[in-house]
């Protein structure tokens, strides 16, 4: 069900009670006056044609005022009753919302784990079909921008024979050119720390530096981030992260899980490359040799 449906539905729901509530006014109301009007027409007339019948004088305005103030009683009693049950009615409207809430959540839990899952088979299946790294790095960037409502997500890998980390994918930053040429040393910045200590991360304000020896970060400007190693063979390969500007965004252990995931097929991906790689050198050098074999 949409926010829209949702929110007319509330409405639909406070309209409803607020009707109720006037018409129990105007019932009270009617009510009331009527009493009090019939008793201050009838006394007169009780008190000229039937005062001889009574024990005592004016003994119909005492009938009269109790059956007044028993109707009075009678209409309080109602409403002490409409109010407790108006509150039931609210409970039970709260749990309605608590429970349709919480088909909602799990319905959106369930569609985001089943889309999680087509995407890693989708990048299965490229890993296969296709042996240009940089395309299957860009599709991995594309598809961590949909899963995770990212704005910005890159990938870095570890450059051979430094201590640098360099952008070899990214997507939704402002200056793509100087994102793209950044390099970034290992052990200093969050991508650095996670480098160093091979330990993802979860940003967000709430994020408590004291856990992270090490790690500094201006927690206040920080918001959604997730920072994750990637690793081949025990051995650092690069860092994937990705980031929200939604101040209202918060990412959980779900989805660290889900991006340490696609950072493991980033790893598989790269040796399966480093095999396709040492294949075609082993072809060449088999067919250079029979090259250079003497015609018998």
């Amino acid at each position: 069900m949409s926010k829209n449906s949702t929110g007319q539905e509330i409405q639909t729901r406070a309209g409803i009670d607020a009707r109720l509530t006037r018409n129990w006014q105007l019932m009270v109301g009617v009510t009331i006056a009527s009493t009090v009007g019939m008793a201050v027409a009838v006394a007169p007339v009780l008190g000229q044609q039937f005062g001889t019948i009574w024990p005592w004088p004016n003994t119909h305005l005492v009938l009269l005022g109790g059956l007044a103030i028993s109707v009075i009683l009678l209409v309080a009693h109602l409403t002490s009753q409409q109010r407790k049950l108006s509150d039931i009615h609210g409970e039970v409207q709260c749990l309605e919302g608590a429970v349709h809430h919480l088909e909602e959540k799990s319905l959106r839990t369930e569609r985001q784990s089943q889309a999680r899952l087509n995407a890693l088979l989708n990048i299965s299946r490229m890993m296969g079909a296709v042996n240009r790294l940089d395309e299957v790095f860009g599709s991995v960037i594309d598809t961590c921008l949909k899963l995770f409502d990212a704005h910005q997500a890159s990938l870095m890998l570890v450059q051979a024979g430094t201590d640098e980390l360099a952008v070899c994918a990214a997507k939704g930053h402002p200056d793509h050119d100087k994102v793209k040429a950044a390099r970034q040393k290992i052990g200093e910045g969050v991508s650095g720390w996670v480098a160093k200590h091979r330990h993802a991360l979860i940003l967000g304000p709430e994020l408590e530096l004291e856990r992270f020896p090490g790690l500094k970060v201006d927690v206040a400007r920080l918001t959604a981030a997730i920072v994750v190693p990637v690793l081949l063979r025990d051995e650092l390969v690069g860092v994937l992260s990705i980031r929200s500007r939604e101040t209202d965004v918060r990412y959980t252990k779900a989805d660290l899980q889900s991006l340490q995931v696609l950072a493991e097929n980033i790893g598989t991906v790269i040796r399966h490359s480093e095999h396709v790689e040492w294949m075609r050198k082993t072809i060449e050098a088999q067919r250079a040799a029979r090259e250079h074999e003497p015609a018998t």
